[in-house]
């Protein structure tokens, strides 16, 4: 394996391990995970019970969650978003606009699987699609602006633009469109969607360190969320344990929305840092701080994967999360996060050739 192969496989295995893991104890209170599991060192198995969110109007279908079982290692929503992400990279060949982004989402998605892996919110977004309306239009549409549904979708736009951090955050803000949109108040999900992205790139680089890919991601943040993300940072710099950080984040988001994407970027980088980039420790902090456990650890352990790459993830964790992948009677793509980096890792291998073929252009004209 190559060193790129190597971050890029620790990016998606890491990542695909912090969705399953965190998605157990998703909504809990760090003192709610301590007294149901102790501490959360494994992917465990689940049961989802049904729910039913009635439509507002009483116009189109409601968002029906369905009874299941999730066995360990199985993810959630936000690792189908992903998949479709990657899945339109792998069939482009390298870097993908939003019309690509979109081709995935209504070629991949079978509508009768919505409520189980594949939120049934996102439905929304498909049948929009399917009805005609731009790409770049729908995302005013989908269900709850504001929170880290885009990002969680964005991890193979950092990978396939390896060691390009700029690029990687151009193509977010326009990929997120399908699920969110830029310019609302107080809405902040698309540059957090560019962050992360920009970030992913970073921890690609073969001189890439925590410090500096957390530099990445604050460069793209406006002033509101990047103040919020650094009071998170600060309480990191300052905690004696990565426990010290779960009362101050508990305090200070209590009452609102779990899944804000600014929250969650904050959280994500806090153990990120905390952890100094070792992809175990940021999984098992995050996994364990409270409310939206999955989301703040598929960010911090996206980057910590892609900084130390596959050798530094618990091999028996991969294991777990790529059995359930290929078994998985859910999903938009069986794909194991082995065969996913393959497909990224060339894409990135063509991306990189026609930035060459750039060069060499250049260079004739000067």
């Amino acid at each position: 394996m190559t060193k790129l192969f190597e971050r890029i496989y620790g990016c998606e295995a890491a990542g695909t391990i912090a969705n399953a893991m965190g998605d157990v104890p998703e909504g809990y209170t760090y003192k709610q995970i301590e007294e149901k599991w102790g501490f959360i060192d494994t992917c465990l198995p689940q049961f989802r019970d049904a729910r039913v969110r009635k439509n507002t109007w009483g116009l189109g279908p409601d968002l029906i969650s369905h009874a299941h079982h999730r066995p360990a290692g199985m993810t959630e929503d936000g690792m189908e978003r992903h998949r479709l992400v990657t899945s339109a990279i792998i069939r482009k060949g390298g870097r993908i606009d939003i019309i690509d982004l979109a081709k995935s989402w209504v070629e991949h998605i079978d509508p009768a699987k919505f409520g189980f892996s594949l939120g049934p919110q996102d439905q929304v977004i498909y049948y929009s699609l399917k009805a005609g309306i731009p790409p770049w239009e729908v995302g005013k549409f989908a269900s709850w602006p504001g929170f880290i549904g885009t990002t969680k979708m964005i991890m193979p736009v950092g990978m396939v633009n390896a060691c390009n951090p700029e690029q990687a955050a151009k193509d977010a803000l326009e990929l997120g469109r399908i699920k969110d949109v830029r310019g609302v108040p107080g809405n902040y999900a698309l540059e957090v969607c560019a962050a992360v992205a920009a970030a992913a790139a970073e921890a690609l680089r073969p001189e890439a360190s925590v410090d500096g890919i957390i530099d990445v991601a604050l460069s793209c943040l406006s002033e509101v969320p990047r103040k919020e993300v650094e009071l998170g940072l600060g309480w990191a710099k300052n905690a004696d344990s990565w426990k010290d950080l779960r009362p101050l984040y508990d305090d200070k988001y209590r009452g609102f929305p779990m899944s804000n994407a600014v929250e969650m970027l904050s959280a994500g980088l806090a153990c990120f840092w905390i952890a100094d980039g070792r992809p175990k420790e940021t999984i098992l902090y995050a996994v364990n701080l409270g409310r939206d456990t999955d989301c703040k650890a598929y960010i911090g352990a996206s980057l910590a994967g892609a900084l130390h790459g596959i050798g530094a993830v618990p091999a028996d964790w991969v294991q777990t999360v790529e059995y359930a992948a290929a078994n998985d009677p859910y999903t938009v793509s069986r794909r194991t996060a082995r065969e996913a980096a393959e497909g990224i890792y060339e894409a990135a291998l063509n991306t990189l050739e026609q930035q060459r073929n750039t060069v060499e252009s250049l260079k004739q004209l000067l």
